[in-house]
């Protein structure tokens, strides 16, 4: 047996100003050909997982393409084009082939397209015929849309937020694919999608968090054999368009019905839960007023409107005049993306110490620049490798970043604007959180992680890339009523 095996991966945001070009996808991963075996082993990424669970089976494996760009605004439109063209090309070139499996995120956009996987999974599907399982894996934020279940035979979400079962979802994805190849199974996928969105920060899978009973509900409907896989997809909610909307994902052997019973009964589920979703936050000065009252040896002050893994730019200087409006003198630690402030530092080197302004560079439609004096403590290359997650042993570059001290505060300003996992980032160019009162981090999730005896976390709202209220944004492209804009006690189905 042959499969061909490709990922083309990106988390879009249409509320950024991001845009991720050839440049960026080559920094972050772009493999072709028998490299992208070299670049996938002994990683714990979806890619990886795919392609050891078809060698194992002793499939063939035939790679066309793998191309990682994390989480912005949108991808280029020439660049998307271009890839899709080339991952459709190259299994066309290939053929015969008796399935395909993709690595995808599910929520990418291009500047003119709104729906780049739907669109690959088509093409794909044009070349090899109605007979060739194709299998996907996705990411637990994918806006799934039907144009893809109808594309695809099985599509398979991630089960965990904050994300640690890529590789495991890549595994179940692919196992599905080589039933399918060897006649033993034929899958079919079942969606059902409504017009609601929650917001990203109350999404966790851990504890008793309304999630967590969520995808128990889903693994239940496995284990009674109703379905073979069963996604819950909460969505990536800043993306403005009409079919955006939380969704269940169901896959059978060739009992379709059944598929879009077991996806209406999961995506019930979500939406009964919608209010739980939503947690407290404070604005970035109340929250460090607030930090400096607890009892706690160190806090976690969470950059929520401008959370880099959710597509925002990640330059928002909110938490950082707020640390040096009320704790300059406490020990702690921002980071921010600032090239041009990490360019200054560079050139003037170690020691030095010169007046800065931080922050707001790239997207300043709601703040301003932060004006500070500041000593360039250290200058780094800004490499490190994630330590988890679905990055998992990847390694990756902040660029160019440095340092700066103001008081009890160092301040990391790097060039580029990259996913946090948990303090790799930090670590990386000298800074070691435990040491700190006040750490900030621009992520939604994965700070949960370092939470633990004496750690607490603080959330912020306010303007940015990826807000926490959904209701206030002006979208121009939702339609009325949706939740939350409207609470419906009957969801509206989104065809």
């Amino acid at each position: 047996m042959r499969a061909a095996v490709a990922s083309f991966e990106y988390e879009g945001n249409s509320l950024s100003l991001r845009v991720e070009r050839r440049e960026d996808f080559e920094r972050k991963g772009l493999y072709r050909g028998d490299r992208i075996l070299t670049a996938a082993k002994g990683k714990k990424t979806a890619l990886a997982g795919g392609i050891d669970t078809l060698t194992a089976a002793k499939v063939e494996i035939v790679p066309i393409l793998a191309a990682k760009g994390g989480a912005g605004g949108h991808v280029e439109d020439g660049f998307c084009e271009e890839s899709i063209q080339e991952i459709v090309d190259g299994v066309r070139a290939r053929m015969p082939v008796d399935g395909i499996y993709l690595a995808l995120h599910g929520a990418m956009i291009s500047g003119t397209e709104h729906d780049p996987e739907g669109k690959l999974l088509t093409a794909l599907r044009e070349v090899v015929g109605p007979d060739v399982p194709i299998t996907a894996s996705l990411d637990l934020h994918a806006h799934v849309t039907a144009k893809m279940a109808r594309a695809a035979n099985a599509l398979v979400g991630y089960e965990t937020y904050p994300h640690v079962d890529a590789y495991e979802t890549a595994v179940k994805a692919a196992d599905l694919l080589v039933r399918a190849m060897r006649g033993e199974i034929r899958p079919v996928t079942g969606i059902r999608k409504y017009n609601a969105i929650v917001p990203v920060l109350g999404g966790a899978t851990v504890g008793d968090a309304p999630m967590t009973k969520v995808a128990a509900h889903a693994r239940e409907l496995e284990e009674q054999g109703r379905a073979l896989s069963v996604s819950y997809f909460p969505v990536q909610p800043w993306l403005d368009m009409a079919d955006v909307g939380i969704t269940g994902v169901a896959v059978t052997d060739g009992d379709l019905p059944g598929a879009e019973a077991a996806a209406t009964e999961i995506v019930d589920d979500m939406y009964a839960r919608r209010w739980e979703f939503e947690l407290p936050s404070l604005t970035a000065d109340e929250a460090v007023q607030a930090a400096l009252k607890l009892d706690a040896d160190r806090v976690l002050l969470i950059d929520a409107p401008d959370s880099i893994g959710g597509g925002s730019a990640g330059d928002s200087p909110d938490l950082l005049a707020a640390i040096l409006n009320h704790a300059p003198e406490y020990p702690s630690a921002v980071s921010i993306y600032d090239p041009q402030a990490a360019a200054k530092a560079h050139e003037i080197g170690v020691g030095a110490e010169a007046e800065f302004q931080i922050g707001a560079w790239l997207d300043t439609r709601w703040l301003k620049p932060v004006t500070v004096k500041a000593r360039v403590e250290s200058l780094h290359d800004g490499r490190f490798t994630y330590r988890g997650g679905p990055l998992a042993s990847v390694e990756t570059t902040l660029g160019p970043s440095a340092v700066l001290r103001v008081s009890g505060l160092r301040i990391l300003v790097a060039s580029h604007a990259v996913y946090e996992h948990t303090d790799e980032h930090y670590a990386a160019c000298g800074i070691d959180i435990r040491t700190c009162r006040l750490a900030t981090f621009k992520n939604l999730m994965n700070y949960k992680k370092l939470l633990g005896e004496g750690v607490e976390f603080i959330a912020i709202h306010g303007p940015g890339g990826t807000p926490l209220r959904l209701q206030d944004v002006a979208w121009k492209n939702r339609r009325r009523p949706f939740w939350p804009a409207d609470d419906m006690e009957t969801p509206e189905p989104i065809e």
